[in-house]
């Protein structure tokens, strides 16, 4: 029995961190966005290998190597310079996008932290915060203009506490600010 008892314990752990490392994923939607003209199984190849990193050089230079290949050069566009242009202001794009995508999860990071160090949220209510999170940024396609009113709407809901829910994520984020400027100011990145 406590052998059983062992096994289902790690394999609750193994699940939760499974959901954890895949909930926070770039999903294909957001480079179709940035790269409209490439194709779907293209952007969903380049995806996938900038999932794979856990390191922001690492994913920029995936999104360096894929550009190249990604645009279906027309034969009836003669107009190169402006196709040049077009190219290098969707990498600038794609590699801000990168920077916005990493910031991010270092403040969800900072606030999940600071929401149990404080003892505003338990463990179980902030890991079911950070769930919910990442399932609206998966849902706006990792927009987050749209994430995060989607997800204060749903989590003011649900933790019905004093302060609220809004001031306390409100000074969280203060704290973020001063102490990440540079992941501060990625947050604000758009489509």
């Amino acid at each position: 029995m406590p052998g059983q008892m062992a096994r289902l314990t790690n394999l609750i752990v193994l699940a939760c961190l499974v959901l954890y490392v895949c909930g926070d994923q770039i999903v294909p939607a957001a480079f179709q966005k940035i790269f409209p003209k490439a194709g779907a199984t293209k952007v969903k190849a380049l995806t996938t290998n900038v999932n794979k990193q856990t390191v922001i050089a690492k994913a920029k230079e995936v999104v360096k190597k894929w550009m190249p290949n990604w645009v279906e050069v027309s034969p009836m566009i003669v107009d190169f310079e402006a196709q040049a242009k077009a190219k290098a202001a969707a990498q600038k794009k794609a590699l801000t996008f990168i920077d916005y995508r990493f910031s991010l999860k270092k403040y969800i990071n900072n606030i999940y932290n600071q929401a149990v160090s404080t003892k505003y949220l338990t463990l179980a209510e902030a890991d079911s915060m950070r769930t919910l999170l990442w399932t609206e940024d998966k849902k706006a396609k990792n927009d987050w203009s749209v994430t995060s009113v989607n997800f204060m709407t749903e989590a003011s809901k649900k933790i019905q506490k004093t302060p609220s829910f809004q001031q306390k994520i409100a000074d969280f984020t203060g704290n973020f600010a001063k102490s990440n400027p540079k992941d501060y100011a990625n947050l604000k990145w758009t489509f």
